[in-house]
């Protein structure tokens, strides 16, 4: 099966247009070379078979260093005190050594990669390390997984949903990772109760403390019109309020390496700006009127001195501790990133709550409009080919990603951790959920539940878990629904679902590259440029010189997939600014 035929295949799936089902052989090599790194010394794979997991054939002691590429996750392994971990280690023999990432991830793991100096697992953010992903699967230094999966783990093949082995198979007929939060369409229909989870839901968010808002008669509406926002955050600005002995900050994104896909891509969702143009072809979004005016907006409120520089090189850890200490008023970026200092602020005061602005509305009138996509992965998981536990690696992934390994994750063990409904849902013992609620960090150290995400299951784990109905979880949870009324279905534009649109290594993907690189120094540039002239002559030199350096031929190849997609799924035009309909 050609790339394109399998990708078609995966958007008739997200559609609802039944395949003819999983193959028995799904993810098993077809060209039958094996990988490197066949065997720990002492394990053996002669009993291994199709219908059982192979961590109840193979747990015999090994130690598996593990790279994660995303700044902030800081776990450490700890079979000893740590109750999750002592689990796992006890069913398959492995600890777990990690390596963190700093604030660089890519440029830490150039060096890796340099050095030949990689761990046995390997894991990137595929939104964040496009490139490096890419450039890595064509190193040949990580393992074809379909393979590994075929002579060391061969029940994993029963597991995997075979839309994401589609998905994510590359030209030579492997698959290289292991995504995590995949949304399987055939999973959604398995679980079709789960389903407002992912068609409602959105990490990206503007939320703001509703505490303050009171204490200076500010209203949700204030906040949903550029203009009486920007006079509301002047408000706050100069009542100079001390919150805890710090001062709050009026409007703040996310970090220094995330602020432009989150904060941005929030901001330009509310302004308007799709990736469609009127004849249905694809364009970068970065090039429309409207994500123009949302930078202008942006510029607007660097001027008046309510955003300030200091956010722009903050590292994630600085922009948590900012919200932690209750010093932001408005936050524009990713719930989902930051709902931990969220909680802890809610815990330490209780008034100190955020709501939710489900847009801010442009001068221009734009309809808002948050194209929503299936989720085909935040993370990629890969195995070092030249690894001498490559077959451990494989088969504790394996492990991780089963039903049962998502269980210990996330719950521990029944009767011991947690008990299961009548209605079947898996709901922790009171005392665990108390401590979460009273102290994560302390919490997640003594027991561990949550903090091994690599191969999580969204769908699956949302089916099995108990509707926490504790106000504080309520609370949380109600952040991530805010600008569901504006929310539409952008499977065809949505950037990640055309990552191949063009092969690594080609002109396109060259550009592409030099182009991210030259955007990530010119935004800022336009965001605190000093005046209307200003900003005019930086934005038109910036589209000029993204130009030249090949975006028509990237947009060109994009539209080539994004016309394959709607030929498949039978529409024209997805955008609602041309359909008029949230769906």
């Amino acid at each position: 099966m050609s790339k394109v035929t399998k990708s078609l295949a995966a958007m008739f799936l997200v559609f609802a247009v039944i395949l003819a089902g999983c193959s028995d052989n799904a993810g098993s090599g077809k060209n039958g070379n094996a990988a490197n790194g066949t065997g720990s010394e002492g394990s053996s794979n002669s009993a291994l078979s199709a219908e059982e997991p192979a961590w109840k054939t193979v747990n015999d002691p090994v130690t598996l260093s593990w790279y994660t590429g995303v700044a902030g996750y800081s776990k450490k392994w700890d079979a000893t005190n740590t109750y999750i971990d002592k689990i796992i280690t006890e069913e398959t023999g492995v600890t777990v050594d990690f390596l963190h990432a700093g604030n660089d991830v890519n440029a830490e793991f150039n060096v890796m990669m340099a050095t030949n100096n990689l761990p046995d697992i390997i894991t990137l953010d595929r939104w964040n390390s496009t490139s490096l992903i890419q450039t890595l699967m064509e190193s040949g230094k990580v393992a074809p997984l379909n393979e590994l999966i075929e002579q060391h783990a061969p029940y994993f093949s029963s597991i995997l949903p075979q839309s994401m082995i589609d998905w994510y198979t590359q030209a030579d007929g492997n698959f290289y990772a292991i995504p995590n939060y995949y949304v399987s369409p055939e999973m959604l229909d398995q679980y079709p109760e789960v389903k407002s989870d992912f068609y409602e839901r959105s990490n990206g968010q503007i939320f703001v403390r509703k505490d303050i808002m009171d204490q200076l008669g500010i209203t949700v509406e204030d906040l949903r019109q550029e203009d009486t926002l920007i006079e509301a955050l002047k408000k706050v600005q100069a009542a100079n309020i001390q919150y805890n002995g710090v001062t709050v900050a009026p409007i703040y994104f996310g970090d220094k390496d995330k602020y432009i896909a989150d904060s941005l891509g929030v901001l330009a969702g509310s302004f308007g700006a799709v990736s469609e143009a009127e004849d249905g072809s694809y364009i970068d979004q970065r090039t429309t009127p409207e994500y123009k005016n949302m930078l202008q907006f942006v510029n607007a409120l660097a001027r008046e001195n309510l955003l300030s520089l200091e956010n722009f090189t903050s590292a994630r850890n600085q922009v948590e501790e900012k919200l932690t200490q209750g010093a932001v008023f408005m936050m524009v970026g990713s719930i989902a990133d930051y709902k931990g200092p969220v909680t802890q602020l809610y815990q330490a005061d209780s008034n100190a709550v955020y709501v939710n602005v489900d847009a801010i509305h442009s001068n221009d009138g734009s309809l808002p409009q948050y194209g929503r996509a299936l989720n085909k992965g935040w993370t990629l998981t890969f195995v070092n080919k030249n690894s001498k536990n490559a077959d451990r690696a494989i088969q504790f992934i394996e492990y991780l990603y089963s039903e049962h390994g998502q269980t210990v994750s996330y719950f521990g063990k029944e009767g011991e951790t947690f008990s299961v409904t009548a209605d079947g849902k898996y709901k922790l013992n009171e005392e665990i959920e108390t401590a979460f609620a009273e102290d994560w960090n302390a919490a997640s150290k003594q027991w561990g539940m949550e903090s091994i995400w690599w191969m999580v299951n969204d769908v699956w784990l949302n089916s099995v878990r108990e509707v926490n109905e504790t106000e504080l979880s309520k609370y949380i949870d109600s952040l991530f629904y805010g600008n569901s009324n504006y929310m539409f279905s952008n499977d065809q534009l949505d950037s990640g679902n055309l990552f191949d649109a063009y092969e690594p290594g080609s002109k396109e993907a060259n550009a592409e590259s030099k182009i991210s690189v030259y955007w990530s120094q010119m935004v800022p540039k336009m965001i605190f440029a000093k005046s209307d002239d200003e900003f005019e002559k930086l934005y038109t030199d910036t589209m000029s010189t993204m130009d030249n350096l090949g975006l028509p031929d990237i947009e060109a190849a994009k539209n080539v997939r994004v016309q394959e997609f709607k030929k498949a799924t039978g529409v024209e035009l997805v955008s609602p600014k041309y359909t008029g309909k949230y769906e």
